[in-house]
């Protein structure tokens, strides 16, 4: 499936490069995980005598078990709604969810409070039920967005459904408590031609340190916030609140807690909008695979909507900066790898191709300036949009990493990610690679943990089918995503945009958010697929 999908997608860009990653993808029948999978997941090890092909650092297993979709009895106390004080909508109450710290295990012991909060619906006489979202992460808290996204609801909408937003385990208010943690960073080649099997074991090796440091603080907790208990808790959040069935809406991650829920409860779906998508079938993997080739088709998308002299412009500086670096005015340096990992992050959303329009340009203006007081002066504006302060620290983002290191439990090789940093450079310079890079070694230095999500290797049909919507050129989660979850709902009704932009209802234009709405309204599935031009006036 993977293969004839990223080949579509290459002919409807006219992006020659998306075909060469597409032979190494699955096919939802060939992976090897299915939904229902019962194998213990077992502990891993460095065990490989060579350094090259040895897995990125793993410490032993914890708690580490199956993905059945057994759960243990439990009967949740009683919703106590309150007033949710000042930080919330006035419209709004509150209430706290107890969940076991394990739905799969009675002899894991204790609970764990989730933090929920309800805007009732406008029209109590149109009351459809109820709509409840994850806005993605994983790692991004429900309560704190819920008057952004009550925000980007038609009227309609609201006035049908109660908005129901809840913290995921770990995440906000909602217990457990998860510690992130600082690490020291490698320091990639500055400048010069870059030997990727020497830099991608210096990043991996860091990358594992930081994470094994993170779990000695997070090891009674961090094997039980995967998407596994999620779903759980969510379903123990619809029967409190007397629901038969509920309306998701899933952005980015949150379209895997969407598909998982309809995975594991499908007769508890009303509606299911899935909206910037991950694959039913992702792996670590194929998730660093995969910025091989969106993140160049993202930036090539962006530098055409900036104009005929971006590529030209984009090209000249990362030639440029491959040879030197450029001082930021704060002590710091501009590189080939901050400049590249900023334009990147920018490509993915409309609001922000500007600030990677200006960076462009005053990068240009300091590789290619007449005089050294032009060059000297953009180089400091440029450093201004940047964090280019030396930092002797690296961030781990621990809910990030431990969700998706449970729900994935695949460890790529140190071979591997050498291999995918070379075809991220030969598609697109440093910045690809180094994306591509990153997003493969999530998980090193991390266990096994907790309970793997299952992919979807067999179709699920529901009463109504989901609706799925994306950009075609969104480098988070790529078309070819959503053209897998098509595949694995069957009917499910699809929702193009144009352009780049990551998570698109509400945020892009009529012709995206009217098909949108009658399906949450009406249950209306579009026949065909809804092919939204790119809007953007720069």
């Amino acid at each position: 499936m993977r293969r004839a999908l990223t080949l579509s997608l290459a002919g409807a860009l006219g992006l020659s490069f998306l075909a060469s990653p597409a032979a190494a993808m699955p096919r939802l029948a060939d992976t090897a995980v299915a939904a229902t999978a019962t194998s213990d997941a077992t502990s891993t090890s460095n065990t490989s005598g060579g350094q090259d092909s040895r897995t990125a650092p793993s410490t032993t297993s914890v708690a580490a078990s199956s993905a059945t979709t057994r759960t243990i009895p439990y009967t949740p106390p009683p919703l106590n709604w309150r007033s949710c004080g000042s930080s919330l909508p006035s419209t709004a109450k509150c209430a706290t969810l107890v969940v076991p710290r394990d739905w799969g295990s009675a002899k894991v012991t204790g609970t764990y409070s989730v933090a929920v909060a309800r805007i009732p619906a406008l029209s109590p006489s149109k009351r459809v039920g109820v709509l409840t979202f994850n806005p993605g992460g994983p790692g991004s808290a429900a309560l704190s967005n819920i008057s952004w996204v009550y925000g980007l609801l038609p009227t309609n909408v609201r006035e049908r459904f109660d908005l129901v937003a809840w913290d995921p385990r770990g995440v906000g208010m909602s217990q457990p408590s998860i510690s992130g943690c600082n690490g020291k960073a490698a320091s990639p080649p500055k400048t010069g031609p870059v030997d990727w099997a020497n830099w991608v074991r210096k990043y991996v090796d860091a990358q594992a340190a930081t994470a094994e440091q993170c779990l000695a603080s997070n090891r009674e907790h961090a094997p039980y916030i995967g998407t596994w208990q999620l779903v759980r808790d969510l379903d123990a959040l619809r029967e409190l609140l007397g629901e038969e069935t509920l309306t998701f809406w899933g952005m980015s991650y949150g379209t895997t807690v969407g598909r998982a829920y309809a995975q594991y409860f499908p007769s508890r779906v009303r509606a299911l909008l899935l909206d910037g998508v991950i694959s039913p079938v992702s792996t670590i993997e194929l998730w660093a695979r995969e910025h091989t080739w969106d993140d160049p088709a993202a930036l090539d998308t962006m530098l055409t909507a900036l104009g005929s002299d971006y590529r030209r412009k984009y090209d000249a500086v990362f030639a440029a900066l491959d040879t030197r670096t450029l001082p930021d005015g704060n002590g710091g340096r501009i590189t080939r790898w901050s400049a590249g990992q900023s334009i990147i992050q920018w490509a993915s959303f409309h609001t922000t191709w500007n600030s990677a329009r200006y960076l462009i340009d005053k990068l240009y203006a300091a590789t290619r300036g007449r005089t050294a007081e032009i060059r000297l002066a953009a180089a400091e504006q440029a450093g201004d949009a940047l964090d280019t302060t030396p930092a002797a620290k690296g961030w781990f983002d621990p809910q990030f990493t431990y969700v998706n290191c449970a729900d994935m439990p695949d460890r790529p090789s140190i071979a591997t990610l050498t291999e995918i940093a070379e075809k991220g450079y030969a598609a697109g310079g440093v910045p690809v690679a180094q994306s591509a890079l990153r997003e493969g070694a999530w998980c090193a230095g991390v266990p096994k943990l907790g309970r793997p999500l299952g992919q979807i290797t067999t179709p699920i049909t529901l009463t109504t089918p989901p609706l799925i919507a994306n950009s075609i050129a969104d480098n988070r989660t790529p078309w070819t995503a959503a053209l897998e979850m098509a595949e694995a709902f069957p009917g499910s009704g699809l929702v193009r945009y144009g352009g780049t932009h990551h998570i698109i209802y509400g945020r892009t234009t009529s012709c995206v958010h009217e098909p949108i709405t009658r399906y949450l309204t009406k249950l209306k599935v579009p026949k065909a697929e809804v092919r939204c031009p790119l809007v953007w006036y720069g």
